[in-house]
């Protein structure tokens, strides 16, 4: 995989793909968790914020480049794969971690409601995020993107150690989404449904970023864009998310043109050019974060406003209110936890395990 020659180690317009794609699952959040009975059937704002889920899959394409773009370079270089886990560690757990625990201990404390196991397989899962049970039941139920996420992340690592066994994989990965999606028909989300092509979409995007000249970006940013709107607005495409997931063609070509999108931003930015607002590149920084406690929030503002003033604020109101504490909230969690624990980790060796002189690494591999 060839390397793009750059100046800059970010992306502005991914960062700021990354907010708003937050910010659309937040919105979604907000809508489905306010229609709850438990908290008073505020339904007015589900179906609008009905297509907010689709963030997740512009996630997983936007991770599936920014590894390649930030590991291009490892590839076929094992003695990379160490400071390569450590980045990956060090990004995902530890802020993961103290978000986990933090639900669990309030929820069995008796804030909330436990809507998760207590098993140990399950609970190794939620804190691992491998999975050790069949049907596990996350504490933080957003965590299950998660566990893609991880899973792309050892995939990735094989191109590390071997650019042929890490392609490989990703071939058998991509036949296998392949059998399970179109041939079988699954209808659950996990590791081979449709849901995981968007890695590949973004892996691929990556490749055709560093092939391209830039200036084709424009156009294809805004037609990849004004056809990904048709496609979400035609009957092809179910909104509800599980109704959507027995059809996993559109869910495809969804994916496909957010590729173009962020493709074509990339290009773009690259050809012409980009100076986004600081607070849109705040949110793109802290999405992470957003992503892991708005839904805790979510609820505990449905739970006290449902218990302590039922209906004393109009639905668009208390709509406004939930999405900016939500955001706020995931915000201040990322400047008081994820990113003081990165900047840890950060300082900290990669691991002594990850310095051992491992004679089968250390052999050149083309």
């Amino acid at each position: 995989m060839a390397t793009a020659p750059r100046t800059k180690t970010t992306i502005l317009s991914l960062q700021v793909m990354r907010a708003l794609a937050a910010l659309a699952v937040v919105a979604y959040h907000v809508g489905i968790i306010m229609a709850e009975p438990k908290y008073g059937a505020m339904g007015q704002f589900e179906r609008p914020t009905g297509l907010g889920w689709l963030g997740v899959n512009f996630f997983f394409v936007l991770s599936g480049f920014i590894i390649c773009f930030a590991h291009a370079r490892d590839i076929g270089q094992p003695r990379k794969l160490g400071p390569y886990l450590w980045r990956r560690f060090a990004r995902v757990y530890p802020a993961y971690w103290v978000f986990l625990t933090l639900f669990v201990v309030a929820a069995l404390a008796g804030f909330g409601y436990v809507s998760f196991s207590t098993d140990w397989r399950n609970m190794l899962t939620a804190y691992t995020l491998v999975r050790f049970t069949d049907t596990p039941t996350l504490p933080l139920k957003v965590a299950w993107t998660l566990v893609f996420e991880v899973f792309f992340y050892g995939m990735f690592a094989l191109l590390i150690v071997n650019r042929w066994l890490g392609i490989a994989a990703f071939a058998i990965w991509a036949a296998a989404i392949v059998w399970t999606s179109f041939i079988v028909g699954t209808t659950t989300i996990n590791l081979a449904s449709a849901w995981a092509v968007n890695f590949l979409f973004g892996a691929l995007a990556y490749w055709l970023f560093v092939r391209t000249t830039p200036r084709y970006g424009l156009p294809l940013l805004l037609g990849s864009g004004a056809a990904l709107a048709l496609l979400l607005a035609s009957p092809l495409f179910n909104a509800d998310i599980e109704a959507q997931q027995g059809a996993p063609g559109p869910l495809v070509l969804v994916g496909l043109l957010m590729m173009g999108v962020m493709l074509g931003g990339a290009m773009t930015e690259r050809h012409r050019g980009y100076a986004p607002s600081r607070l849109m590149l705040l949110l793109g920084e802290a999405s992470y974060s957003i992503y892991l406690v708005h839904s805790a929030v979510i609820s505990a503002i449905c739970l006290i406003h449902a218990r302590l003033m039922p209906g004393l604020l109009p639905q668009p109101v208390m709509f406004g209110v939930i999405f900016v504490g939500s955001t706020c909230a995931g915000v201040a969690a990322h400047l008081l936890v994820e990113r003081p624990l990165v900047q840890l980790a950060r300082r900290l060796p990669a691991g002594r395990w990850a310095q051992l002189p491992h004679e089968w690494l250390r052999r050149p591999i083309v």
